[in-house]
C-alpha cells in the first residue's frame, strides 16, 4: 500500500474509534486510494440488514460501477442468498462464479469477494472488481488484511439491529422493508404468497403506499404511526389489509440511517391477528359497502358511514379522532344522529340538520332520487367548520325504497362556497347538480341532453403557454359556452371540465357544431380539440349518473381523433361493466388458465425460415368468451395490473420452452412484451431470470420488447433497465417503432439490439412508407441495430421490405397469433424449417450489411463446393435477365459452371475472401458474360464453419478500357 493509502486507513480507524462512524466522503476516498493501488476497476461494500436476506450498497468507489449508490437496494428475498451464503461458508475471501449469480457490479461472476459472518448472521460483504477477472494468492491475502481494518463499515450497527429484532419479533410473522429514498417497498415471500403482491412496490408519498395496501380507514393511523417510527424508535398500528379481511399488527422500526441521520431502510413486522367470528362478520360487512360505493368515496373525506335504514344500524368507515367520545359504543343510527347534533352541530344549525338526515326523512328522499346535499356548520377541533354532507342511495327494495345509504361529508370551510365558480362564472358542481335535480323534478318526464366537455392536453397548453393564457383559454370556452346556450344550466366542475344541462331537446347536434366553430374561431381555444360527450335523458336518472354517463362518452373520443361528439349508449355501459368484470376475474383467469398465449411466427426474409416467435396474450373466459387483447391489455395498463398478466406470460413462455426441449424439438427464441407498469410493479429482470433459471434456459431463447410509448415516462428508470436486461444476457427490442414523435431520440438513447418497424407504415403502403423504411433500415444497419417489420399483409409488401434489406418480417402474410399446437401444424403444412442455432448466429451477421445500393449487387451462399444466390437488387437481376429461367436459376447456373468465366471468377473470389482478413476484405476481377465485362467485386461478410455469405457488387467496365481478366 502506498503511504498515502496507509494513513488514510489509519484516519479511517480514528474516525471510528472516536465518533463511531466515518463521513461518506471519506470512505469513498478511501476505497478509491485502495482500488488504485491494486489495479483494480471498482471497490463495493455491501451490508445486509441483521436476520433478513436483503443486502445494501453502503459504499462505492469511484468508477464504471458508480451508479450502485443510488440503486441502495442490490438483493431481495430470494434464492441467490442461499448460494452466495454457502460460497462465503466454504471458502473466504471467495471468487464470484455464474453459479452464485447472474447479477452485474457487486455481484459480477470474476468479482473476489471477502464476507463478515457469524454462525447465524451474513453482515455484509466487500467485493473487488479486477480489470482482467484473474487473482493470486497474494491478492487474497491482501484482501484478508484489508478485512480487518474495514469491519467497521458492516458491523457498526449490527448490534442494535439485533436488539430490535429481538424486541419486536417475538413470534412468527412476516417481512416488509421500506426504503423511503427510493420509494420503494418489498416483501418477503411469504406476504407475496399468500397475498400475490409483486417482488416490491414504489410510491411517490408514503399517503399513497397506504391507500393501495392500508384499508381505507385506517389509512391516516398508520402514516402517522410510520411518520412516528421515522423520527426514532419503535411505532406499533394495527390495521386492515385494503380490501381483505385479515387484521394486522405491523411493528415498525427505522433498520438504518444514513451518515445525515436521514433513514435509509425501514422495517416492518407483519403479524396476522386472529379474529372472532363477530368480527369477520362485521369486517365482511364493512368490505360489502366499501366495494358497492367505493366509486364516491375519496380520500379527502371527513366521515364515510354506512346506514340500514330499517334495522338502524350504522357502519362507520372513517371518523376523525374527535369523535371517539361519541364513537365509544356500539350506537344506531338515531343514536348517533341525535349525538353527533348535541356534540358538534351549533343550536342555530340543529333543528335543520336533525331533519334533513332523520332516518326516515332521508329514505323518503332517497326513494325519488339518487343522491343528496346539505351544508352545515359544526364545531369540531376546537374551531367551526363548514362540512357538505352527501347522502347516496344504496340496495332498494320494493318500489325503489331504499334499504342503506351512505353518508360522506366533506371539510369545505377553507374552499368559500359559493355559487357560481370564481374563474369563468358558470355553477360549480355542487350547485349545478342541486340545480339540475330541482329542473327534472318539475318536469312531467325526463327531456333533453347533458354534456360534458373536456379540453384535449390542457395540462401541455398550460406548460408551453403560462397559466395566465391557460385562465384565458377557460375564460374563452366558458363564454363561448354561455354565449352558445343561453337558457341552459353551465358549470365548470375543476380545470377543464365543463358541464351543460341543456333541456331543449330539438336541435341539440346543431348547437355542438356551433360550439365548436366559434371554438376553432377563437383567440386562445383555436388550437386545442374540446371534446364532448352527451347524455340523451331517456329515463329518470339523477343528475350525477347524467354527468358520469355523459364524461364516460366524452372519455371514449380519447381514441377516436376525428369525432366532434360521442352519444352515450347502452353499449358504454356494457363496457364498463365488461372492464369492471375483467379486473375481477383476473387472478382466477390466470390461476385457472382462461389466459392463453399465442404465438405470432418471425420469418427471415432471406431465407423464409421461422426464426423467432412474439408471445401474445388472449383469454378465452368461461362467461364472456374470447376476449381479445385490446379489450383488457390497456385496461390492465391504465389500473397498474398488466404485470400480473406479463409474469404470466414468462411463467408459460418459458415452461413451454423448456418442454419442447426435453422432448428434442426444435426451438427459436420468443419475444415476450413488458410495459411501463411491469417497471413499477414488480423488477421485470429478477422475475425474467428467476424463470429461466428455473427451466434451467439459455437465455438466446428470451428476448424482451420495450414499446415506444412506454418509453416516454421515467426515462432514465426504463434506460438503466434496458441497459442491465442487455447486460444480463437478453437481447432488447424496440415495439412500434415509428409511431411516436420521437423514435430517432430514442435510438440515440437507449441501447436496443433490434426494432420493431410499426404497422402503421403497412396500412397506407405508398411511395413516401417506402421511402421511410428503407431509410430507417438503412440508418439501423449503420448503427449496428437489426430491423423487423410487423403487420406484413401482402407479398408487394414482404418483396419490398427484403428488397430493402429489412430482416424479419412478422404479420399476417404468414400467420396470424395461433395457440402453439395450431402453429405447429401450420409450419408443417406450409413446409416452413425451422432456423437453428448456427443459422440464427450466421444470419444475425449477414442482416447488418446495408444492400441498398446505385450498383448491381447480390448475397449469395458458399459452401466451400457450390453457390446458392440468396439475395438480388433490382439492379443485378437486370443485368441477367434472360428469358426461360428464373434470374436466381441464371445467377446460381453462372456462378456454379466451372468452365464459365463468371464461374472461374467466382470461386477464386470466394476463396481468397474466406481467406481474407480485416484489413483486406474486398476481392475484385473482372469477367466476361455476353459479350459484356463485368467486374466483380466480392467481401465475406459472415462466415461459420464451412459456410460464408459473399456480398458481391458487379459494374459494367465494357468501355472503361481498363479490363484484368483473371488468370
Amino acid at each position: 500500500m502506498s503511504k498515502k493509502t496507509t494513513e488514510a486507513l489509519a484516519e479511517f480507524q480514528r474516525a471510528y474509534f472516536e465518533k463511531g462512524r466515518a463521513p461518506a466522503e471519506q470512505v469513498i476516498a478511501l476505497l478509491d486510494l485502495i482500488k488504485k493501488d491494486l489495479g483494480l476497476e471498482m471497490i463495493y461494500v455491501c451490508t445486509n440488514s441483521a436476520a433478513t436476506r436483503h443486502f445494501l450498497y453502503e459504499y462505492c468507489s469511484h468508477g464504471p460501477g458508480y451508479k450502485a449508490m443510488h440503486y441502495n437496494l442490490l438483493l431481495e428475498d430470494q434464492d441467490h442468498f442461499a448460494l452466495l451464503n454457502d460460497c462465503f461458508r466454504q471458502a473466504n475471501p471467495a471468487i464470484l462464479t455464474r453459479k452464485e449469480s447472474d447479477h452485474t457490479l457487486a455481484l459480477a461472476a470474476g468479482n473476489l469477494s471477502y464476507a463478515w459472518m457469524t454462525d447465524q448472521i451474513f453482515s455484509g460483504f466487500i467485493s473487488f472488481q479486477g480489470k482482467d477477472g484473474s487473482w493470486t494468492l497474494a491478492d487474497l491475502e491482501a484482501i484478508k488484511g484489508l478485512a480487518g481494518v474495514l469491519w467497521p463499515l458492516v458491523r457498526e450497527n449490527q448490534l442494535q439491529e439485533e436488539v430490535n429484532f429481538k424486541e419486536l419479533f417475538e413470534d412468527d410473522g412476516s417481512l416488509a422493508w421500506v426504503y423511503p429514498k427510493l420509494g420503494l417497498i418489498t416483501f418477503s415471500a411469504e406476504l407475496r404468497q399468500r397475498y400475490d403482491l409483486s417482488d416490491y412496490y414504489r410510491y411517490d408519498t408514503v399517503d399513497e403506499f397506504a391507500q393501495n395496501f392500508v384499508a381505507y380507514g385506517d389509512t391516516n393511523r398508520f402514516v402517522a404511526k410510520y411518520r412516528e417510527c421515522l423520527q426514532g424508535g419503535s411505532t406499533s398500528v394495527t390495521v386492515h389489509g385494503f380490501n381483505l379481511r385479515d387484521q394486522f399488527k405491523v411493528d415498525m422500526f427505522v433498520d438504518r440511517r444514513d451518515d445525515k441521520g436521514e433513514p435509509e431502510q425501514v422495517v416492518g413486522l407483519i403479524h396476522k391477528l386472529e379474529l372472532t367470528e363477530a368480527q369477520n362478520r362485521e369486517r365482511d360487512k364493512r368490505l360489502l359497502a366499501y366495494n358497492n360505493f367505493k366509486q364516491a368515496i375519496s380520500k379527502d373525506d371527513l366521515f364515510e358511514l354506512l346506514v340500514d335504514f330499517d334495522k338502524n344500524e350504522l357502519t362507520i368507515f372513517k371518523y376523525p379522532v374527535s369523535w371517539q367520545k361519541i364513537l365509544g359504543q356500539d350506537c344506531h343510527y338515531d343514536q348517533f344522529h341525535a349525538s353527533f347534533a348535541e356534540s358538534f352541530v351549533p343550536a342555530a344549525n340543529r333543528y335543520h340538520f336533525l331533519y334533513v338526515l332523520d332516518r326516515r326523512h332521508l329514505q323518503q328522499r332517497l326513494s325519488i332520487q339518487q343522491s343528496m346535499f346539505m351544508t352545515t356548520h359544526v364545531q369540531l377541533d376546537g374551531g367551526e367548520r363548514l362540512l357538505e354532507i352527501e347522502a347516496i342511495r344504496g340496495t332498494t327494495g320494493e318500489h325503489q325504497v331504499p334499504k342503506t345509504a351512505v353518508l360522506i361529508a366533506k371539510d369545505i370551510s377553507n374552499k368559500r362556497v359559493l355559487r357560481y365558480d370564481q374563474l369563468t362564472g358558470l355553477l360549480n358542481m355542487h350547485n349545478f347538480l342541486l340545480e339540475t335535480e330541482a329542473v327534472q323534478s318539475e318536469q312531467p318526464a325526463a327531456a333533453g341532453h347533458l354534456l360534458a366537455l373536456n379540453v384535449d392536453k390542457f395540462k401541455l397548453y398550460n406548460i408551453q403557454n403560462g397559466l395566465q393564457a391557460g385562465d384565458g383559454c377557460l375564460l374563452e370556452i366558458a363564454a363561448i359556452i354561455k354565449d352558445v346556450y343561453p337558457h341552459a344550466l353551465t358549470a365548470r366542475f375543476s380545470a377543464d371540465n365543463f358541464y351543460i344541462y341543456d333541456t331543449d331537446p330539438k336541435g341539440w347536434q346543431e348547437r355542438i357544431l356551433l360550439l365548436q366553430e366559434h371554438l376553432r374561431q377563437s383567440e386562445y381555444a383555436s388550437s386545442l380539440r374540446v371534446r364532448v360527450g352527451v347524455y340523451e335523458y331517456v329515463d329518470q336518472v339523477s343528475a350525477e349518473v347524467a354527468c358520469d354517463r355523459a364524461k364516460l362518452a366524452c372519455d371514449c373520443l380519447k381514441t377516436d381523433p376525428q369525432a366532434r361528439w360521442y352519444l352515450y349508449t347502452d353499449d358504454l355501459q356494457k363496457a364498463e361493466e365488461i372492464k369492471q368484470y375483467l379486473i375481477n376475474n383476473l387472478d382466477e383467469a390466470i390461476e385457472k388458465k382462461h389466459l392463453e398465449v399465442y404465438y405470432q411466427p418471425v420469418i427471415r426474409a432471406l431465407t423464409g425460415r421461422l426464426c423467432s416467435a412474439e408471445a401474445l396474450i388472449r383469454w378465452n373466459d368461461p362467461v364472456k368468451g374470447f376476449l381479445s387483447p385490446g379489450q383488457f391489455i390497456p385496461l390492465f395498463e391504465e389500473m397498474n395490473l398488466s404485470y400480473k398478466v406479463d409474469r404470466y406470460v414468462i411463467e408459460e413462455v418459458t415452461a413451454m420452452l423448456r418442454d419442447r426441449l426435453d422432448k428434442q424439438l426444435p426451438v427459436v427464441p420468443v419475444s415476450i412484451n413488458l410495459s411501463r407498469a411491469d417497471f413499477q410493479m414488480m423488477d421485470p429482470l429478477q422475475v425474467l431470470n428467476r424463470a429461466v433459471e428455473q427451466q434451467r434456459l439459455p437465455k438466446r431463447l428470451i428476448h424482451v420488447e420495450i414499446t415506444e410509448s412506454a418509453l416516454a415516462k421515467d426515462v432514465q428508470r426504463l434506460k438503466q433497465a434496458i441497459h442491465d436486461f442487455r447486460q444480463a444476457g437478453y437481447q432488447v427490442w424496440m415495439d412500434d417503432f415509428g409511431s411516436g414523435y420521437s423514435s430517432l431520440n430514442y435510438l440515440k438513447n437507449f441501447e436496443f439490439d433490434e426494432i420493431k418497424l410499426d404497422m402503421v407504415f403497412m396500412s397506407d403502403f405508398d411511395e413516401a412508407s417506402k421511402k421511410i423504411l428503407a431509410s430507417c433500415v438503412k440508418m439501423s444497419k449503420s448503427l449496428g441495430i437489426h430491423t423487423l417489420a410487423e403487420g406484413v399483409e401482402t407479398k408487394e409488401q414482404f418483396d419490398f421490405l427484403r428488397e430493402i434489406g429489412c430482416e424479419r418480417i412478422q404479420g399476417y402474410y404468414f400467420s396470424q397469433p395461433l395457440p402453439l399446437d395450431e402453429l405447429t401444424w401450420l409450419l408443417e403444412k406450409e413446409g416452413i424449417e425451422i432456423e437453428d442455432g448456427d443459422q440464427d448466429q450466421f444470419y444475425q451477421q449477414v442482416g447488418l450489411t446495408d444492400v441498398i445500393s446505385d450498383r448491381p449487387v447480390s448475397l449469395i451462399l458458399d459452401d466451400g463446393e457450390s453457390f446458392k444466390t440468396i439475395y438480388m437488387n433490382q439492379l443485378y437481376k437486370r443485368e441477367l435477365e434472360e428469358s426461360g429461367k428464373s434470374i436466381h436459376q441464371i445467377s446460381d447456373d453462372l456462378a456454379n459452371a466451372p468452365e464459365s468465366s463468371i464461374g472461374l471468377g467466382m470461386r477464386a473470389l470466394a476463396d481468397r475472401a474466406g481467406k481474407g482478413n480485416s484489413e483486406q476484405s474486398e476481392y475484385l476481377a473482372d469477367v466476361r458474360h455476353n459479350g459484356q465485362y463485368i467486374r466483380l467485386s466480392v467481401t465475406s461478410i459472415a462466415q461459420l464453419r464451412n459456410w460464408q455469405m459473399l456480398l458481391v457488387n458487379a459494374s459494367d467496365i465494357t468501355f472503361q478500357g481498363n479490363v484484368q481478366m483473371p488468370k
